[in-house]
């Protein structure tokens, strides 16, 4: 069991090999997807190996010729590694309308790899439209025909029932590791949590089901730290620098929910496996649930915030704010007001992947902790 985690981690921290074995094994192509919205399922029913792009913390020296210095650290690493020729395996581009940051993104790619297929997802600006659902469902239909086209094989309606199965499956094996993190924090560090959730991004998800599987009764009996003084419930795009997390774990705190993009956003909704498969596919994007980058006129994030809370008997809440995320930083001010009316503290943080002096977060960190382990104990 410590090699099949080990293992995990490992392709977390340096995921090329895995797809690159995948792919020469297989003899398939690789789609690489930007984050955060992007139905894997149609990539897998390709035969395709979905992996998703989220930066990294590389050096950047060639990407800010091409954006500006106020560009989040995710498409700028992004960048960064396609001029790199990091992406060197994978044979074709998916970009969702996420944020100006992402759109902008896609244009300069398009400009400075104009040979290298390329799919917009385009996805309704507002999903309470009543034509969202038949939208959805004609765009779906169009990254099926670019799938075909690019990896020769027919998407079929077996085919795309088989895939959501396996993705359900995923999530809901997911859905116990996040359980086993509230119950038993002391079963797996902060890192290792946020490795093994980055490592089903590039692993094929039968395969990462498989490993999953095998690991989670493991889990249940391991203890590696004592149980946590502070619980923690972390929103915000990602936890990372994954230093954070061991920061977090090393004064004695642990996150017990989440509600981050790299993370339980993502494994939300189960498809509903009795529909249409690209009406169920739409279907689930409609039902997401609160997201900064999703239009929500209800703003209900704060209330989801509060939920998990009260479910996780956490005692606060961590904002992790990638800096220059504008869809973040505007959803904070309603976030803050809403959690200061119902009494959770609350601490933000500005974080980015390409951060190497974590002193003051440390420092902040440490504070914060220490106010509501008082808190706690009074």
């Amino acid at each position: 069991m410590e090699s099949i985690l080990q293992n995990l981690l490992e392709v977390a921290a340096s995921p090329a090999k895995e797809v690159t074995d995948w792919k020469q094994m297989t003899g398939g192509k690789v789609v690489g997807w930007l984050p955060i919205y992007v139905p894997e399922e149609i990539i897998h029913a390709a035969g395709a190996l979905p992996v998703s792009l989220w930066g990294g913390s590389t050096e950047i020296a060639r990407a800010d010729a091409h954006l500006q210095g106020f560009a989040c650290s995710v498409v700028r690493a992004v960048l960064e590694y396609g001029l790199k020729g990091t992406y060197s395996m994978v044979d074709g581009f998916i970009f969702p309308s996420t944020c100006d940051h992402i759109q902008n993104t896609a244009d300069i790619w398009a400009g400075l790899f104009p040979h290298r297929p390329k799919f917009d997802l385009v996805y309704p600006a507002n999903r309470q439209s009543q034509a969202a659902r038949g939208y959805l469902e004609h765009l779906f239909a169009g990254l099926v025909q670019w799938l075909e086209e690019l990896t020769g094989q027919k998407v079929t309606e077996d085919k795309l029932r088989g895939s959501i199965r396996i993705y359900n499956q995923y999530r809901a094996l997911i859905a116990e590791l996040y359980s086993l993190r509230s119950r038993r924090p002391e079963s797996l560090s902060g890192p290792e949590m946020g490795q093994i959730i980055k490592a089903s991004f590039f692993l094929e998800k039968a395969e990462f089901n498989r490993r999953l599987s095998e690991l989670l009764p493991w889990l249940e009996k391991r203890k590696v730290r004592p149980a946590p003084r502070v619980r923690l419930v972390v929103t915000g795009i990602m936890a990372e620098p994954v230093e954070v997390l061991a920061i977090l774990d090393e004064l004695g705190g642990a996150v017990v929910a989440d509600d981050l993009a790299l993370g339980a956003r993502i494994l939300r909704a189960p498809v509903k496996e009795e529909l249409p498969p690209l009406a169920a596919l739409a279907d689930r994007h409609l039902r997401l649930g609160p997201c900064s980058t999703l239009y929500d006129c209800r703003k209900g994030r704060g209330a989801h915030l509060q939920q998990l809370v009260a479910e996780h008997a956490a005692d606060g809440v961590l904002f992790l704010n990638m800096k220059f995320c504008e869809l973040e930083e505007f959803d904070y001010p309603v976030l803050k007001a809403e959690l200061e009316e119902a009494g959770i503290p609350l601490l933000f943080l500005e974080v980015e992947q390409q951060m190497s002096a974590l002193g003051q977060v440390r420092t902040r960190l440490q504070a914060f902790l220490e106010v509501l382990e008082q808190g706690v104990v009074s």
